[in-house]
């Protein structure tokens, strides 16, 4: 009996590691990059996603890069929105949008490079918020801001990349 079930094992795996891979299956193939996939450059971590860092003692600058790969037949035109939230607000790459808090100006890009810059007071004023709030959970001594793009390529197409976060400290 035993020999028998090693038998149907070793059956079973040769018959699993025989077989040819489907690399258009959906999840993998989604996984895939695509010519039009935007990258964040000069962010400071990698926590899932790009974090940025700014201090208030520095002067709070932020400045975002995105890129498109140098394969990719399109180039930016603009930014088109942006969207900013204190994080895990109620804003998603789906929301945000149409939500009352995206900028309503468009910010000129070109090539395969897109920078957006602002500061923390400028957030802030359009955050309405008269500080940034308190994050003292596990003595950290910083708050983060969540940030979304729309950004227009040059064949008019829209491409919304991934989420990214400034941490703001002191």
């Amino acid at each position: 009996m035993k020999k028998i079930l090693f038998l149907l094992s070793l059956t079973l795996a040769a018959g699993l590691s025989a077989c040819q891979q489907d690399k258009d299956a959906p999840g993998i193939r989604d996984l895939l990059a695509v010519d039009n996939a935007v990258t964040y450059t000069n962010y400071k971590y990698l926590e899932r996603i790009p974090i940025y860092e700014t201090s208030i003692a520095a002067g709070g600058k932020i400045e975002i890069t995105m890129t498109l790969p140098s394969t990719s037949p399109r180039a930016f035109t603009e930014i088109t929105q942006v969207g900013a939230s204190t994080t895990n607000a109620t804003i998603n790459q789906s929301t945000f949008k149409t939500a009352a808090n995206t900028f309503a100006t468009k910010i000129a890009a070109s090539g395969k490079t897109a920078t957006f810059s602002t500061t923390v007071d400028n957030y802030l004023a359009f955050k309405k918020l008269k500080t940034l709030p308190a994050n003292t959970a596990l003595g950290a001594t910083y708050a983060d801001i969540q940030l979304f793009f729309v950004l227009t390529l040059d064949d008019g197409t829209t491409v919304v990349p991934i989420e990214t976060r400034v941490r703001v400290r002191p």
